[in-house]
């Protein structure tokens, strides 16, 4: 693929990234992200009797090289699993990847999941995944299928996919009527804290019992729930306000959406975020945000946020990719890399194609400096 172009690493250098890490957005200290490359991996790539696409969470092990990323294939196109692979890159360019292996998650009785049912219910819509700590086992979400009833659910599995135990999730996440998660906005996110002994799921969208998705006029509040790795039982919940759908639909009044579709710990009680909007006739934008938890309202207790005080979490833009003289997809995963020969660190997207031959599964990788 073509090397890094001079004109976009000026514009990012220029003043697209500037904001601070430390204890507040006021430290001196700035987070940059100078564009490097990307990679598109082929619609319909095949890999040991698999379909490659609807690739959704992407992590990193630093003592392996390796990557590991979840497909959200509802085991359609074939049993729901992830695959684990070698990204070639450098300080002045991004040449290459390679698939290193692929594991199918189980279920409790070590089977893999079935098959939507005859009348399209889907019993797994994986989404998240991390490495847990030591890099022993993974952590994965499924967003579940609201219109059939499948609730979602946050669980931990050993390298080869299986079953370990699941996390216990608040009763006001699941299926009900006038209650609980949006059909296909559920936990699409998820990271391990920076203290190593919780991790954060994140919802799309609202909770049915919070308020309105977002629209082009209106953001939304969605939730971010961290659980202890040791119990898991969930602790805190904090609230996340997105911004409205970025853009007009073509013609108006069609399909959009706008959500938080992945979530990266940083340091102390900073994360990036990862905003996709999408609108019908026009595609996605997204945008990555550094937020800060530190001062946000425990809403832990709270069955529904409608008509109660609470602080919702600290942002600032990082990066808008529109800035940036690429196509843009449908972005839903982000992972920092290995570090540079150069001093700096890496970080990197990855974009869920959705199997379709329209969509693109592309890879982009940044350097990083500041952290």
């Amino acid at each position: 693929m073509p090397r890094l172009y001079s004109e976009i690493i000026k514009k990012l250098i220029a003043g697209l990234l500037f904001f601070a890490l430390g204890t507040s957005f006021s430290s001196s200290r700035d987070i940059t992200l100078d564009f490097i490359g990307q990679q598109v991996i082929p619609h319909d790539y095949a890999y040991q009797n698999t379909v490659v696409g609807g690739l959704s969470a992407l992590d990193y092990d630093t003592n392996t090289n390796r990557y590991v990323a979840i497909s959200d294939d509802r085991s359609g196109e074939n049993p729901a699993r992830f695959y684990g692979l070698t990204l070639d890159y450098d300080g002045s360019g991004f040449q290459g990847w390679q698939f290193a292996d692929m594991h199918y998650m189980k279920q409790p009785d070590g089977t893999v999941f079935p098959e939507p049912g005859f009348f399209g219910k889907s019993y797994v819509d994986p989404e998240g995944m991390r490495f847990a700590p030591g890099a022993r086992s993974y952590f994965w979400s499924s967003e579940g299928h609201a219109k059939k009833g499948v609730n979602p659910f946050v669980q931990e599995m050993t390298l080869e996919g299986g079953y370990i135990r699941e996390f216990k999730l608040p009763k006001k996440y699941l299926v009900g009527a006038e209650k609980g998660i949006r059909d296909n906005m559920a936990f699409e996110a998820l990271t391990v804290a920076g203290d190593k002994m919780s991790i954060f799921v994140a919802t799309e969208g609202p909770l049915i019992q919070d308020g309105e998705e977002a629209d082009i006029k209106s953001g939304a509040v969605v939730r971010l729930l961290q659980f202890d790795i040791k119990t898991g039982q969930a602790i805190h919940e904090y609230v996340y306000a997105t911004e409205p759908v970025q853009k007009e639909t073509l013609p108006i009044g069609n399909f959009s959406v706008n959500g938080v579709v992945d979530i990266l710990a940083v340091k102390g009680s900073q994360y990036i975020v990862v905003e996709r909007s999408f609108s019908l006739g026009v595609g996605n934008s997204v945008r990555l945000y550094l937020i800060d938890l530190a001062g946000a309202t425990d809403v832990l207790g709270l069955e529904s946020l409608k008509g109660t005080n609470y602080k919702t979490v600290a942002k600032k833009l990082l990066l808008d990719l529109g800035e940036l003289d690429l196509t843009i997809d449908n972005i839903e995963g982000i992972t920092f890399g290995k570090d540079l020969k150069d001093g700096r660190g890496s970080l990197i997207l990855v974009s869920d194609n959705n199997f379709s031959s329209r969509q693109i599964t592309q890879i982009l990788i940044f350097g990083v400096t500041g952290l």
